[in-house]
């Protein structure tokens, strides 16, 4: 027969898992309720899409020409 942990024990080592899973989170930068932008995480963060779309014709039209050409 196993003999339970003591209540200590157990707030203990529930106490050390509490901590080390908040500090995983990253840090909140604005407070609740108080973001002028509701639809924050919507915004464009980045403009690699947009450029994928300039460039990609641009590179298919050159890619047309060149095999057109017979060029190797």
């Amino acid at each position: 027969m196993d003999k339970p942990l003591p209540e200590a024990t157990v707030r203990r080592l529930l106490g050390g898992f509490a901590r080390r899973r908040r500090s995983v989170r990253s840090p909140i930068s604005t407070p609740h309720a108080t973001d002028t932008d509701p639809n924050r995480e919507f915004a464009r963060k980045d403009r690699n899409g947009f450029w994928f779309l300039v460039f990609l014709p641009i590179f298919v039209l050159l890619y047309a020409i060149v095999e057109k050409m017979h060029v190797r």
